[in-house]
């Protein structure tokens, strides 16, 4: 029996970061024809589903990965990390045709960073999926299935005929389908966006005065917004609830939207109130972006509960 099974991207990603780097208007620049030195590299896995999985596991409960990978010797990093935090990597499917997908990450002085993704030609089907062994959990966290609505659409259907619960932090192909998207929101138990994703969702800047009103029509249950250095906001039960972020020193931010979901969701499994679940996730992300990579700062669950 698991508690929570991530669903979506496992990635390889490669972290760079150099004092060389630098900001000017919203662009991340570095010398043109020119060799620098790198300050700090990574290699690690990464993705929705591996960084939520082993979020999951180190916050005490028992969770594992559904992916689709390619053929790739960067695959040791992605079985290797999981293993390491005690993450059940047999549901990853392997399609020898493909590459698996990986990411080279520019990380700025001041934590911003750029990346660069290379994506295989396949995605998750709903043939991936070990139907009779997901009925095996409480809970399904689905981040991006990059735009396959029909497989979102069949999971929430599998999810609601076997009383399991569902999050869903869709990503901007899911997004850019907004009349497919917007009846589908309502069936989910949490729905993660960030600042930018749900302006997509709802067709309606953060300024606007009927933002957030428009953001409770959407009718899910529960629904967090994340707005990056500014905090995050959850809607519950009509009410409306705000967190400033931790004061900390950002090292990389990359991985803040999947540590501060997998926190969320692992306090509710825990029987924490959505209050005490917005800390969760507030703090777990405060302790992501202060390490390079997006795993190195998960929290274990006795860290989150000092």
């Amino acid at each position: 029996m698991y508690d929570v099974i991530s669903i979506g991207a496992a990635t390889v990603d490669i972290f760079i970061k150099s004092e060389v780097f630098s900001i000017q208007k919203k662009l991340l620049t570095l010398p043109a024809s020119s060799k620098n030195e790198v300050d700090q590299s990574l290699f690690c896995s990464g993705g929705g589903a591996t960084n939520s999985a082993v979020s999951f596991s180190r916050l005490g409960l028992k969770s594992a990965c559904l992916s689709l990978i390619g053929e790739s010797y960067l695959n040791n990093f992605i079985f290797d990390d999981l293993k390491k935090d005690k993450v059940d990597s047999s549901f990853i499917i392997q399609n020898k045709k493909d590459i698996t997908d990986f990411s080279v990450i520019l990380v700025a002085p001041d934590g911003s960073r750029s990346i660069l993704t290379n994506r295989g030609k396949f995605g998750l089907e709903a043939k991936h999926f070990k139907w009779s062994l997901l009925k095996k959990t409480k809970w399904l966290y689905i981040t991006s299935l990059e735009g396959n609505l029909d497989l979102f659409e069949q999971i929430i259907g599998f999810a609601k005929e076997n009383n399991i619960k569902v999050s869903f932090n869709p990503g901007k192909r899911e997004l850019a389908q907004r009349k497919k998207i917007i009846p589908l929101v309502k069936l989910v138990d949490f729905l993660l966006l960030n600042r930018e994703e749900a302006e997509m969702l709802i067709d309606l800047s953060h300024q606007h005065s009927q933002f957030w009103d428009q953001l409770h029509q959407l009718k899910s249950p529960l629904i967090a917004v994340t707005n990056g250095r500014e905090g995050a906001h959850i809607l519950v039960d009509s009410k409306q609830f705000y967190s400033p972020i931790l004061n900390t020193h950002a090292v990389d931010e990359t991985g803040a939207g999947d540590s501060f979901g997998s926190a969320f969701v692992a306090a509710l499994i825990h029987d924490q109130d959505p209050k005490d679940a917005l800390f969760w996730g507030i703090k777990n992300s405060a302790s992501v972006v202060s390490y390079l990579g997006a795993k190195a700062g998960l929290l274990t669950l006795k860290q989150i509960k000092k």
